[in-house]
């Protein structure tokens, strides 16, 4: 009421109320859901600041290095197809580019349960988001080494010149049945042997190399694509001694320097590495892999490097 006049009041428009209240459901519907994704959010993330923790799932970059830098495995594409830059180890191989991705790991946990040995699962332990670090893993939390795998030669070996193996295993070995009188390359040395006789199953044959001739029994050291094995020089061949049995001394032309440096493979098929090189007993040390297992020759019981770059953390739940 006023001045004697009472004010009309228009009708309430059904159309305009029943918009706000959408508007103020939804207005009420965001702030709901924010908050629940908010609040998930820091039960799932961690900041960028926060160490790197027992549990923890980290997602990372590697290259994995000698102590020379030659590497021997990385999770980045341009570091692996980079030899100018990124001198590769004797066992690299090239891997699919879909292989080369960031690698996830548990921090901490190692062996079977982590996936990793145990100086790359605790090296990233107090690392943060963004960090890049150099772990060093020392032999004993790296890859250890299994002693069936590791073989000493004598750097001057001495061979009988004789020798007598069943039928069976000289047609798998030389690929070839035994024929009396024939000559034929010896399996591992490659000079020939002369098959003397076949009997009763057994097959004897003599060595015949000739005084100076040089072999390459472990691979070709001159292939320019993988260059494998070195030469052996025959520095005697006695068909008399050892009563009529024969002697050939064979000698390996290797030294301290090829350690880690050559490898090669065995006639059997089995790869390794020259590892190790003693000059007072004259004699060095093989360490052979078995790429089904994984086991590699090169890798175990020895210090290795990882240049890691942390790209994501998920903490532990």
């Amino acid at each position: 009421m006023a001045d004697g006049f009472e004010v009309e009041k228009s009708p309430r428009d059904p159309t305009r109320v029943l918009m706000a209240l959408i508007a103020v459901a939804v207005v009420l519907s965001v702030g709901v859901v924010g908050y629940v994704v908010y609040d998930s959010a820091q039960e799932h993330t961690t900041s960028a600041t926060d160490p790197i923790e027992m549990g923890d799932v980290v997602t990372l970059n590697y290259i994995g290095m000698f102590s020379d830098g030659r590497v021997f495995d990385t999770s980045l594409l341009d570091v692996a197809s980079d030899d100018v830059l990124y001198p590769k180890s004797l066992t690299f191989t090239l891997r699919d580019n879909e292989s080369y991705v960031p690698f996830d790991m548990t921090a901490g946990k190692y062996g079977v349960e982590g996936g990793t040995i145990k100086g790359f699962a605790l090296g990233v332990l107090g690392l943060t988001m963004g960090d890049t670090h150099t772990i060093e893993v020392p032999p004993e939390d790296g890859y250890a080494v299994d002693p069936s795998m590791v073989e000493t030669v004598q750097v001057t070996e001495h061979l009988n010149a004789t020798e007598i193996m069943p039928e069976s295993t000289f047609n798998t070995l030389f690929n070839i049945e035994p024929v009396v009188m024939d000559f034929v390359p010896h399996f591992k040395w490659k000079w020939d042997v002369l098959v003397v006789e076949v009997s009763m199953g057994l097959v004897t044959f003599k060595h015949a190399p000739t005084i100076g001739q040089v072999v390459y029994p472990f691979g070709d050291p001159f292939d320019d694509e993988d260059p494998a094995g070195w030469a052996c020089v025959v520095e005697s061949f006695d068909p008399g001694a050892s009563d009529g049995a024969g002697e050939v001394v064979v000698r390996h032309v290797v030294t301290e320097t090829d350690v880690y440096a050559i490898k090669g493979v065995m006639y059997t098929g089995q790869p390794f590495i020259l590892s190790g090189y003693d000059s007072a007993n004259e004699t060095f040390e093989i360490h052979k892999s078995n790429p089904e297992t994984g086991y590699n020759g090169e890798l175990s019981g020895r210090t290795l490097y990882f240049k890691v770059t942390i790209v994501f953390v998920r903490p532990a739940t």
